[in-house]
């Protein structure tokens, strides 16, 4: 049974395929609030037919609001399953920048209570952003108003944080600089990888989406100005941001290579003018000592590091 949120709000969902969309979504649905639209990027080419509103009323009475899945396969853990199991209209819009852009007539027409974003890569314009009463907020994988942008995951590798966390924000013309409705903290484990770290936050995130709107919707939640004093930003990586050197802690490279082994850019390790291709993080020991800068034993290579060895399987 889904709980029955405390006023029963219409919303318009902005989000991608993955995981970070996914249970932000999930959340607001097991909690009761009706998602009148599911909204994605155009860019990810999926062929999907566009519900107008009255056909989604037909819908829903006739299939008498589905349960949500229940141990879905990861495979299949992504918006456009869970809009068409729930009967939601599924629209691709293009950039939305222009005022005069066909999409937003059609976004207008939902009249949505609020709008709800968690990982969108387009810019919502203050046009679109003015339509809810109760405004627009995002779910932002990090403490704002540190490690604003587009890819803070990776950010949080790079920069070696023991901590990072989610945060939902009011939304407005800038990128992650809203004022903040809640906010929570989380470790980040030796060893934990992307995958691993996005999911433990989306689904943290989602949790605070659904108090967010409740809190909004009652006025029980006060939005925070940011900081912009203490605030950082980061944009893509480049190529060279994937290179471990030996100037760091061999911690840091573990956790470094472990968290970002599954992207599709190579990680290489560079020692003494030389570059290895990272195949994977073995271990690391924070107080170890090598004879050597490094020393490579079959495909084993080991690093000292400033402090502490380093071991990674690699390419030869």
């Amino acid at each position: 049974m889904m709980a029955e949120p405390q006023e029963r709000l219409q919303l318009v969902f902005f989000g991608m395929m993955g995981m970070f969309s996914y249970h932000p979504l999930e959340a607001l649905l097991e909690a009761g609030y009706q998602v009148r639209a599911i909204v994605t990027p155009r860019l990810q080419n999926w062929s999907v037919n566009v519900v107008s509103p009255a056909v989604l009323g037909r819908l829903r009475e006739a299939k008498n609001r589905r349960p949500l899945p229940q141990l879905v396969p990861p495979a299949l853990q992504n918006i456009r399953q869970l809009a068409y199991h729930m009967a939601i209209p599924l629209l691709e819009v293009e950039s939305l920048q222009d005022a005069g852009s066909r999409d937003l007539p059609a976004l207008d027409a939902y009249e949505p209570d609020a709008i709800c974003v968690a990982c969108f890569p387009y810019r919502l314009p203050d046009r679109l952003l003015r339509i809810p009463r109760l405004g627009s907020v995002n779910v932002h994988p990090s403490l704002l108003p540190d490690n604003r942008g587009p890819d803070p995951l990776f950010w949080n590798f790079r920069r070696g944080d023991a901590f990072t966390g989610v945060t939902v924000h009011v939304m407005d013309s800038g990128f992650d600089t809203g004022p903040i409705l809640l906010q929570e903290r989380m470790q980040i484990p030796d060893g934990i990888s992307e995958p691993a770290l996005e999911e433990q936050l989306a689904i943290q995130g989602g949790a605070l989406l659904v108090r967010s709107l409740a809190g909004l919707s009652t006025q029980s939640i006060v939005p925070i100005r940011q900081d912009s004093q203490q605030a950082t930003s980061f944009s893509f990586p480049v190529s060279d941001d994937f290179v471990i050197t030996p100037e760091r802690p061999a911690r840091w490279a573990y956790n470094f290579a472990c968290g970002l082994r599954s992207r599709p850019v190579p990680i290489l390790i560079q020692i003494e003018g030389q570059r290895f291709r990272l195949l994977e993080a073995v271990d690391f020991d924070p107080d170890g000592i090598l004879e050597s800068r490094w020393r490579l034993d079959g495909d084993l290579l080991s690093v000292a590091c400033r402090p502490g060895v380093f071991r990674a399987r690699i390419a030869l």
